[in-house]
C-alpha cells in the first residue's frame, strides 16, 4: 500500500510544509522559484513508519518527537544541511500538529520491540559478515617463507 498523507490540518500548512527554491537543480527539475515540499515535513511524513504514530496531535506529539529522537539516536540524524546532520526538533513536531498519514499506531511497546530487534539484528548480521571476512582474508594470506 502506498503511503498517503493530508497536511491541510497543520495550523498555517501552506507556510509550514512548503519552501520556495532558491536555486536551480536541472537533475531534478527544479528552478529558481518553485514551490517544494519542506524537507522536513517530507522526514515527519517518512518517519510516520518509522514510528508507528500516523497522526500528529496535541495529545501525542511528545511521543511522536521521543520516538523520532530514538530513531535518530540508531540510525542517525534525518536531515542534514551545510553544517551537517540536523536531527529533527521538538519545535519542527510541534509546527507539523495535524499532519496524518495512512499508517497504523502502535502501541510503545511494539515500537520499541521492533526498533531494538532490528538495531540488534543489524549489529549481529555486520559482526557475522565481518568474521567470515577477515576469516577469508586470513586464508587468502600467503606466508613469504612457502613462496619458492
Amino acid at each position: 500500500m502506498a503511503l498517503t498523507w493530508e497536511l491541510g490540518e497543520i495550523k498555517d500548512w501552506e507556510t509550514v510544509t512548503r519552501v520556495t527554491a532558491t536555486a536551480d537543480d536541472p537533475s531534478n527539475a527544479i528552478k529558481v522559484g518553485d514551490t517544494l515540499l519542506n524537507p522536513v515535513t517530507s522526514a515527519l511524513i517518512w518517519h510516520t513508519m518509522n514510528v508507528k504514530i500516523g497522526r500528529i496531535t496535541e495529545a501525542n506529539a511528545d511521543e511522536f518527537w521521543a520516538r523520532v529522537a530514538l530513531v535518530e539516536k540508531l540510525y542517525g540524524a534525518s536531515l542534514g544541511n551545510s553544517d551537517g546532520p540536523r536531527p529533527i526538533t521538538r519545535d519542527d513536531v510541534r509546527a507539523h500538529i495535524g499532519l496524518h498519514c495512512n499508517v497504523v499506531t502502535e502501541k510503545r511497546p511494539a515500537f520499541v520491540k521492533a526498533q531494538v530487534g532490528y538495531f540488534l539484528d543489524r549489529k549481529a548480521d555486520r559482526f557475522k559478515d565481518e568474521t567470515r571476512l577477515l576469516a577469508e582474508q586470513a586464508a587468502a594470506v600467503i606466508d613469504p617463507m612457502e613462496v619458492k
